[in-house]
This record gives structure tokens, sequence and C-alpha cells, in this order.
């Protein structure tokens, strides 16, 4: 797991407990993902937004809300998971395993998110910004018009029939 790290992250971590509890689902321990997870979900959130500021200067807030909220989902999130190689290092119990808990986006979105809150105690922010941008990619600029969030698609539907 030291060197799929040292790939992904750039660097080996110095300790490489915190990275081994990220990828720790509750069913295996009770040191698991979820404080680091609150922690990652935030810092993406700041990380994505700061980026798409930069990216889009024309776009209003509304627009770049859409696009912040539609880059850090689960399923975006689970999608980058599975690019590094996330799935092979899981750490699952028994009944996870057999429910298919690692193809799973939740399980998936969730641990990618505790891995940048593990990166982001052990390396500090721009650490954890080259990480997200190098992560994401391209996905910051693949959808062209800002899209609408599928609850919004429907309120102003249902508003306008």
């Amino acid at each position: 797991m030291d060197d799929w790290l040292a790939e992904i992250l750039g660097r080996a971590p110095s300790d490489a407990a915190p990275f081994h509890r990220a990828l720790t689902h509750g069913s295996q321990a009770a040191e698991n993902y979820e404080r680091l997870e609150f922690l990652g979900d935030r810092v993406l959130g700041l990380i994505m937004a700061e980026w798409l500021w930069e990216q889009f200067p024309a776009e209003p807030e509304g627009q770049l809300s859409r696009r912040l909220n539609s880059l850090v989902t689960g399923a975006v999130c689970a999608d980058v998971a599975r690019d590094l190689g996330v799935r092979e290092h899981l750490r699952l119990g028994k009944q996870a395993r057999d429910d298919g808990a690692s193809d799973s986006d939740n399980v998936l979105g969730d641990v990618m998110e505790a891995l940048i809150g593990a990166w982001y105690r052990e390396a500090g922010l721009e650490a954890a910004r080259a990480f997200i941008r190098k992560s994401w990619g391209d996905r910051v600029h693949s959808q062209g018009k800002a899209p609408q969030h599928p609850k919004s698609a429907l309120q102003e539907w249902a508003a306008a029939h």
C-alpha cells in the first residue's frame, strides 16, 4: 500500500496510519474513515470552489454552485477513487465485502474524501490542492455549461406546468 500511496500522492506519507484508517470501512474496525471523510469533504469543497472560481471568472454564483455540486458528489468522488485504484486497498469486513461495498459509490466516495482529509492533515492545503486538481483532472472542464441540479430542474418544470 505504501508504494501505491506514494504513486497517487507524489510521495509516501510520513505516517501511514491515517491512510490505513481512511481505507477502513466501519464493518472492519471501529477506527474507520468517517472522521477523515468529514474533514476531507470540507477540504474538497473549498479547493473545488476555489478552482471553479479561477477557471470560470465570468460565471455568476449560481452557475458556480451548480458546477461545484456536480463535481463533489459521491458518484464523482467514487469515479475518482476507481481511477486511482482505491478499490484494491479497501479494508472491509466480510459482510460488507459480500454486499459489494468495494464497488459502492457511497463507500468509494466516502473513502476518497477520507484520503483527502488524511493527506490534508499530513501535508497541508497546497498538497491537498495539487492532489485534488491532479485527481479530478479534466472533469472540471468536461461539463461545458454549468449543469442543473435535478431537483432544481424538477422545480422549474413544475412551476412552468
